[in-house]
């Protein structure tokens, strides 16, 4: 998503500069041609200096999501053994190695097979719950695959241990994942769930996915969880090693689409690429988030950190906000949490916007050789706390007719560009 960026376009901060001073430049309008900077007269800056913002979960969560009861005298049993299965209940069939679930219901799995596959072929209003109880599931293909279906819910058992792996050869290769489903699809439940999606992607969801519950080892040769239209985590355990991108929300056809959400949970990430990817809008409000290795731990059009324990390894940019597409609100926006960002040696920036840098609370730790900030629009800052190199800076000052260059093209400077630190 980075766009490449000519030499006066991107300013670096060296080391030597970087623990002289700290600029950012004023708010103003979205804009990559802006050049002017002003300096803040709030000098408010500790954490709680402003009141997050939180965003309304009802958009990206809905009550049943949460939910990973069922009533097991009621449910259909399915059990696997090698090759085959059994099941007991109604709106599911079994023919060979293949399990449909066509209606909908409470599924409840356990067993160990090989090559068996759960497919979901039900209505498209129809809502079903698949509960892993104790399932180890091994195959070629995609070992769960919802071809239709209105809504599938993944519950994961209370204190079951679930298992499942696909392998490097499908033959089914538009199901390119372990886990794939075509329409919506929640995680949830207090089990936990070890995917190795050897083939692509190991959970993935053409439409919404999300996770509300559960703990998740997830190793992918692709990415670890993916989602087409939009990606939403909270209350949940995920740990994840993926060969591109860990989280990936990403979407060709619909800018507006390819949106990643974080509330709350625990996810670890060491990735190959992105640690978390939006191709359009990224938010984060809360959760402990380490991304111990990555060539961007978070990138996004825009991206939005309200809250949440973020510690950042990137060998390009740490958060980075960029769009090819025309007219895209491009930002990063800082209002809480607690963020460390470390990036490597190279053409790499802690934070880089192809727009705007707007921050007002929270605290930003900054470790760079190279360069902590990199802007083509127009910096705020009126609150929080930032730190480069173990020096913090708290003072907004505006060095010259630059903009946010360092120096604004003075003698010794480093300034002269639009939005360089």
């Amino acid at each position: 998503m980075k766009k490449a960026k000519s030499k006066f376009q991107k300013i670096k901060l060296l080391v030597p500069l970087a623990l002289a001073t700290l600029a950012l430049a004023a708010c103003s309008t979205n804009s990559s041609s802006s050049t002017t900077a002003s300096t803040s007269s709030s000098q408010n800056t500790s954490a709680a200096s402003t009141s997050q913002t939180k965003t309304n979960t009802a958009d990206y969560f809905a009550a049943e999501d949460s939910d990973a009861s069922y009533d097991a005298s009621k449910a259909t049993t399915i059990s696997l053994s090698g090759s085959s299965a059994q099941s007991t209940g109604d709106g599911v069939s079994v023919s060979g190695s293949t399990v449909t679930i066509s209606a909908a219901g409470t599924y409840v799995i356990s067993g160990s097979s090989e090559n068996v596959q759960i497919v979901v072929k039900a209505g498209d209003s129809d809502q079903v719950q698949i509960v892993l109880n104790g399932v180890t599931m091994t195959g070629t293909d995609a070992a769960i695959l919802v071809e239709q279906a209105g809504k599938t819910t993944l519950t994961l058992a209370d204190g079951s241990k679930n298992s499942i792996s696909d392998s490097s050869n499908h033959s089914n290769t538009d199901a390119d994942a372990a886990v794939f489903s075509s329409s919506d699809l929640t995680l949830n439940g207090s089990g936990s769930l070890t995917v190795d999606g050897k083939y692509e992607t190991a959970i993935k969801s053409e439409s919404t996915l999300r996770v509300t519950g559960g703990t998740y080892t997830i190793n992918a040769a692709k990415h670890g969880l993916s989602a087409d239209n939009a990606l939403n985590i909270k209350d949940a355990t995920i740990d994840v090693k993926a060969t591109e991108d860990a989280i990936h929300a990403d979407n060709d056809n619909d800018t507006s689409l390819g949106n990643l959400y974080i509330q709350s949970g625990t996810v670890t990430i060491d990735a190959g690429d992105d640690g978390l990817h939006a191709s359009n809008t990224a938010v984060i409000d809360g959760g402990t988030i380490k991304v111990s290795n990555s060539t961007e731990a978070l990138e996004g059009t825009n991206v939005t950190i309200n809250g949440g324990e973020l510690d950042f390894y990137a060998t390009d940019d740490g958060i980075n906000a960029a769009s090819d597409v025309s007219g895209a609100d491009i930002f990063i926006k800082i209002t809480g949490g607690e963020i460390k960002v470390e990036v490597g040696q190279g053409d790499t920036d802690a934070l880089d916007s192809n727009g705007d840098i707007i921050m007002s609370g929270g605290n930003l730790a900054i470790t760079s050789t190279v360069s902590a900030f990199d802007f083509d629009g127009t910096a705020t800052y009126t609150g929080g706390t930032i730190t480069v190199n173990g020096e913090t800076r708290t003072e907004i000052t505006a060095d010259g007719p630059g903009g946010g260059g360092f120096g604004g093209g003075a003698p010794g400077g480093q300034g002269g560009g639009p939005g360089g630190w």
